[in-house]
């Protein structure tokens, strides 16, 4: 339902310059209303970026020195004190690293939902979310809601993308990672929220009719094929709904390249959005130029992937990140196991936040007879059968090397089985040069085994 209290957003919070949380004030938000930038450190120059990042990495570690449990216990294993790390650089070199299976051993050894990174009292958390779980066991995220920029993503996003006070936001949001509707109200606009599920999508239909909201937060592939079963039965005139629109925010896993197709043939005005290693997202800008991550939020790394090498600028490796703002639940040096490509290499957009291009997932790679596979390199033939057009499917990776390559995939319709899984199988050995064995099953129920906004590209089963 429409969320009356945000009509008037006088209790929402914005964060100045200064890094303080402040009360909303209209005429405050006014004078930002046409510049591009919400506050001064998105266009800090790198040694900027740098010197603040320093300050802040030092403080960040004397905290969870004292804090956080599963931080003294990689610490002291690695024989390294983090009260004995003297700069970003010493950092660098010396300190070890976490990722999902540390905190998920810390959490089963010491019954620790919170995998040891809670830094904070129980009783001060105003929320909690979690991981999509795809990879594995979610992970929890604590929330406190009177500590800006903490949350899942800032207002910086929306503002840059056109944002302004007294707009309408739609928000089709996921309940795994904190509550959107703060960073809306942050910016001075005003939520409409409904659940991210494609049988919420009839109403999501009358509501920007009604309201003709600026943002749409989020796009998904279950979403698009909930639209696109909306155009086919009921006509919707789908450039009309999205005119209104200044940016539609996509998230969750790629775009394949016929769904590309159908938001072009919409008008719709993409822009996608990642997660940043559990400690944040990273968004498109204007210049659509790579992924900005706020670096007065968290420290990244770009690592050979399983060493410690640091890999030059424009090349690929293992995102790592530290989270320098965050109080609450810091991962400090985590290992998030996301393959990108990145540069720091000022954008067009005026911003010199590093940038990132998103390969995918190190642990969903499968390599059947020598030939190494991801699930965007199975995208777009599924996508080409007009059957499973929604291109949902799952890889079946009981372990990284396989004699045969297995897919699960979603179909439309009651079409003769046995030929659309010849055709799918096709179009997949002419792209990667290995027939795949093709499991059917119908979309209603494929989109049943993953979390609202995605499922599960991987499956051991």
């Amino acid at each position: 339902m429409l969320d009356d209290a945000a009509a008037d957003p006088s209790d929402a919070m914005v964060l100045n310059p200064s890094g303080n949380s402040v009360a909303y004030q209209r005429e405050n938000v006014a004078k930002w209303s046409d510049k591009p930038f919400l506050d001064a450190v998105e266009t800090a120059s790198r040694a900027e970026i740098e010197a603040l990042q320093e300050t802040k990495l030092l403080e960040q570690l004397a905290w969870v020195a004292e804090r956080s449990a599963v931080v003294r216990d990689v610490w002291r294993a690695a024989g390294v004190d983090p009260l004995s790390i003297t700069s970003l650089e010493d950092f660098k070199a010396r300190a070890p690293f976490m990722d999902k299976d540390t905190l998920r051993d810390f959490r089963d050894r010491n019954d620790d939902p919170f995998g040891g990174v809670l830094c904070v009292d129980r009783a001060e958390i105003h929320n909690i979310g979690s991981s999509s779980g795809t990879t594995g066991d979610p992970t929890l995220f604590a929330e406190r809601w009177n500590r800006p920029y903490e949350g899942p993503f800032t207002p910086r996003e929306y503002w840059h993308l056109g944002l302004r006070p007294g707009d309408y936001v739609l928000e089709l949001s996921t309940v795994l990672r904190g509550v959107a509707h703060r960073i809306t109200r942050a910016a001075g606009a005003i939520p409409l929220m409904l659940n991210h599920d494609p049988n919420e999508v009839e109403q999501a239909v009358e509501w920007i009719l009604k309201y003709r909201p600026t943002i749409f937060f989020m796009l998904s592939s279950p979403v698009i094929y909930g639209l696109e079963r909306l155009e086919r039965e009921k006509g919707i005139d789908m450039v009309d709904l999205f005119s209104s629109f200044k940016a539609c925010i996509y998230g969750g896993e790629p775009i394949g390249p016929r769904m590309q197709r159908t938001m072009d043939r919409w008008g719709v005005k993409v822009f996608e959005f990642s997660s940043l290693g559990d400690s944040g997202t990273i968004w498109e800008c204007q210049a659509k130029d790579g992924f900005h991550a706020w670096e007065d939020i968290a420290i990244v790394e770009v690592l050979e992937p399983g060493g410690d090498r640091h890999v030059a600028d424009g090349e690929g490796g293992e995102l790592v990140v530290t989270a320098i703002h965050n109080k609450t639940d810091p991962l400090i040096r985590y290992r998030s196991g996301d393959f990108v490509r990145y540069t720091k290499a000022p954008c067009a957009c005026g911003r010199e936040h590093v940038r990132l291009w998103l390969a995918g997932r190190l642990g969903d790679e499968v390599v059947v007879d020598g030939v190494s596979i991801l699930p965007r390199d199975i995208w777009t033939a599924v996508e080409e059968v007009p059957e499973t057009a929604a291109a949902l499917f799952q890889i079946i990776r009981p372990q990284r090397e396989l004699t045969e390559l297995k897919l699960r995939v979603g179909y439309d319709g009651q079409p003769d089985l046995d030929d659309v899984a010849r055709r799918v199988a096709d179009q997949v050995e002419a792209r990667i040069k290995v027939r795949p064995r093709v499991e059917l099953i119908p979309n209603s129920e494929l989109i049943k085994l993953g979390p609202p906004h995605k499922i599960p590209r991987v499956a051991k089963a």
